[in-house]
């Protein structure tokens, strides 16, 4: 006798399951990703994971696919709103140091370690987000070779940030924050574009 489907629950979205994996991978790192832990965190069954997704693969490939857009989309719909530098990096700042979307990323780049797929896609967003600073140094005085230098220094910055953060198993506490890094690392191509030569 075949096995009865899997009863779906009414309120259990396909988003549903994508956020407690993003959970998942924050907290422990992409092998924590497991059906029947989210299952269990879900307080559902196990099979009703099959209602929205054909397997665990379709389930990380969604994940991934959800971060890549929204961060695409985010860089993108900056870019596009005409705020002006200042109001640009502001939002930068403030987006790349929240401590949830950081432990998020820190478990994404752990991914990418084991994954030459993942690191592939997230190379394509740190160009991405290189051009996005690029342009905001660009838009304060900048050259364009001064800008994408500095925005290179950003970048190593704050992968830096998130390594040690990786390493610590928490987010630095203590010091500067990011943001402080990342708004000293402003003033201070700003000042070098604005001093005599």
């Amino acid at each position: 006798m075949a096995s009865p489907a899997p009863l779906k629950s009414p309120n259990l979205q396909p988003d549903d399951w994508i956020l407690a994996a993003f959970a998942r991978l924050s907290a422990e790192g992409i092998d924590a990703v497991r059906i029947e832990v989210l299952a269990r965190e879900l307080r559902v069954s196990k099979g009703s994971f099959y209602w929205h997704f054909q397997d665990r693969e379709e389930l990380v490939e969604k994940m991934l696919g959800r971060w890549e857009a929204e961060e695409f989309g985010w860089l993108d719909s900056i870019s596009a709103a005409g705020h002006g530098p200042a109001a640009r990096w502001a939002r930068f700042v403030e987006r790349y140091s929240e401590p949830d979307r950081a432990r998020l990323l820190v478990g994404i780049h752990s991914w990418a370690r084991r994954d030459a797929a993942i690191a592939a896609r997230i190379t394509a967003l740190e160009a991405r987000r290189a051009r996005f600073i690029g342009e905001v140094l660009a838009d304060i005085g900048l050259s364009r070779a001064a800008a994408d230098s500095w925005s290179e220094i950003a970048q190593y910055a704050w992968l830096g940030w998130l390594d040690r953060a990786t390493r610590e198993a928490a987010l630095p506490s203590g010091g500067r924050s990011l943001a402080d890094v990342l708004s000293e690392l402003i003033r201070a191509a700003s000042s070098q574009s604005a001093a005599p030569r």
